[in-house]
């Protein structure tokens, strides 16, 4: 009886230890997609800040040129007025290509970022594959309690032998017969 009660603690000890390591394995895993999910909200707010500083920056530029540049026209109506044009124009091309230069970067990080979820989710769903494994080869082995004390039943054919200790826990082997 008392081997039933340290085989049945070592089971305790053995579906505590392996349910401890699932919870923080998915711990791990919803911190590491909560710090992904973060990181990509800061990224995007960030090239988005940037894209829209730099933008309102060349829109002041651009405000401040071409009000310039029609005092001048009305100044002198002719050459002058084809150097504002052309002035204007490279101002706004360069505001585009910035702006445009910026979203692009933007979707790559994105992209990447995206690219390390999926790669975290596949290796989550591999470890759960393995943790299943895991369970299944201890699959029908079942706690029974009768008149207060704990046994552990095997199916039919197994065979469960002491095979000594490991640090201070027994060990069993269990045979599948």
């Amino acid at each position: 009886m008392q081997s039933t009660g340290n085989l049945n603690s070592l089971t305790e000890k053995l579906k505590a230890k392996a349910d401890q390591e699932r919870r923080e394995m998915e711990s791990l895993t919803r911190q590491q997609l909560d710090i992904l999910s973060q990181s990509l909200r800061e990224s995007s707010k960030a090239a988005l800040g940037t894209t829209e500083a730099v933008i309102l920056h060349q829109l002041t530029n651009l405000e401040q040129s071409v009000t310039s540049r029609c005092r001048i026209l009305s100044a002198a109506f002719g050459w002058k007025c084809l150097q504002a044009l052309a002035l204007t124009l490279c101002i706004l091309t360069s505001a585009i290509f910035s702006g445009w230069g910026l979203l692009t970067l933007a979707e790559k990080k994105i992209t990447t970022l995206h690219r390390e979820i999926t790669t975290l989710s596949e290796r989550k769903e591999s470890l759960e594959a393995q943790s299943a494994l895991i369970w299944a080869t201890f699959k029908g082995l079942e706690p029974y309690r009768s008149e207060g004390k704990d046994y552990l039943l095997t199916p039919e054919g197994w065979k469960i032998t002491h095979a000594g200790t490991l640090d201070k826990p027994d060990a069993w082997i269990i045979v599948r017969k």
